[in-house]
């Protein structure tokens, strides 16, 4: 294990490598990965196409069976009242010709029909949708998924890969996600504590990393990108990072004696000094930003505030700073003065601070707060006072032309 592993605290961090199709080379960052990490668990979480094993070659400890509840009725009891036909959202049964059939795809397993028949005519079986097999590679501990062909969804499965694979205990845990942005990549990174999104760098590439994008920003995750097979041309993924400001993690260059190795089901760090370096470097600069995302209590996220938390924090920040803030602030300027401006604020601060109608901001800033209260009088109050003037000064004359 290198030695920035082993000296971090953050030894069982969860690292989730994200793609926007397959193809990208997801699978080529998470397992060398989990490699150059030496003692590590890699989870792969593709439950449709897995393929991390077929680098790791693992020894198989174990296998578990993976089930799901799927009503059935018991015809004798069945009265046909349609109970449970009408409380499935998903459709999962029909009364046709006297008869209740059950649609066991699109059944979601919640059980609610049985609860809901009067008669008690459902019950539950036990159906199953795949395993899970554990093994160990190395100083690897190996967690696979396989769905079996034809099934609607692999969620139970991924949801007890990672059970499992973080019961090992403080060691790095990499979770291979499926490709896209469906339910099961959002099951696969909704406990994860940083999010690597690997992208190829043509327009279709940037397509698809925003998709992922826009789910990790849902999810409020930490991200960082890295892009595969690179070339010394124009990369439209590298423009999408720079107008996203999101961090560029490093970059793996378009080799063919990696490809070619890949492609063998190598894994790349063991065979060549050159590509343990560039991932050994890549891991320390995940294991950097995690540390660093620990220590602030709260990570540069990839959403901004909203207008009105921008004014306020920036007129809180100026406060801290001791001077004007303008423009966007940075992030290594945030996250300097993060901590800092929590503790002025009482609160949590998310994003980043722009200046977005700053004086519009400023003036609404100052009349919440007082500060101009006994310095200028309010316009309003002004055109009050004339107005309570001119009707003193009426009333006065009417007072006189009565005596």
């Amino acid at each position: 294990m290198p030695d920035f592993m082993e000296e971090t605290a953050e030894c069982n961090m969860k690292i989730a490598v994200l793609s926007g199709k397959g193809g990208t080379g997801k699978t080529l960052v998470s397992v060398n990965l989990a490699a150059v990490a030496g003692h590590s668990t890699y989870i792969d979480c593709d439950v449709e196409e897995p393929n991390g094993h077929l680098f790791f070659k693992p020894a198989i400890a174990r296998e578990e069976l993976i089930t799901v509840k799927i009503p059935q009725v018991d015809e004798k009891q069945c009265v046909g009242c349609r109970a449970c036909v009408h409380f499935c959202n998903y459709n999962a049964l029909a009364y046709v010709n006297n008869r209740l059939i059950i649609f066991d795809d699109v059944c979601h397993s919640c059980g609610g029909c049985v609860l809901v028949c009067p008669e008690s005519a459902l019950s539950e079986s036990d159906k199953a949708i795949g395993k899970i097999e554990i093994g160990v590679a190395g100083e690897v501990n190996v967690y696979t998924g396989i769905l079996n062909t034809g099934e609607a969804t692999g969620i139970p499965i991924i949801n007890r890969l990672l059970e499992e694979g973080s019961a090992e205990g403080r060691v790095p845990i990499f979770i291979d996600c499926p490709p896209g942005s469906a339910c099961i990549v959002m099951e696969s990174i909704k406990d994860a504590d940083y999010c690597v999104l690997v992208a190829e760098p043509t327009l279709f590439g940037a397509h698809n990393l925003n998709m992922v994008y826009e789910l990790v920003k849902l999810f409020d995750k930490p991200t960082g990108v890295v892009l595969n097979k690179c070339m010394n041309e124009k990369n439209p993924v590298e423009e999408f990072c720079l107008d996203k400001s999101l961090e560029i993690l490093g970059r793996i260059p378009f080799d063919h004696e990696l490809a070619s190795l890949n492609s063998n089901a190598e894994i790349v760090v063991n065979k060549n000094e050159k590509y343990r370096e560039l991932f050994s470097d890549l891991l320390e600069t995940i294991v950097d930003r995690v540390e660093r995302e620990s220590a602030s209590h709260e990570p540069n996220r990839v959403h901004e505030a909203t207008a009105g938390d921008q004014e306020r924090h920036r007129v809180e920040l100026e406060q801290v700073c001791g001077e004007k803030v303008y423009g966007k602030v940075t992030a290594d300027d945030q996250e300097d003065h993060r901590m800092e401006l929590e503790q002025v604020c009482g609160e949590k601060v998310y994003g980043k601070v722009i200046a977005d109608d700053q004086e519009g901001h400023n003036a609404e800033q100052e009349k919440a707060s007082g500060i101009n209260d006994f310095d200028e009088p309010d316009e309003h109050c002004i055109e009050r006072e004339g107005a309570n003037s001119e009707q003193g000064y009426a009333s006065n004359e009417m007072e006189g032309g009565a005596e």
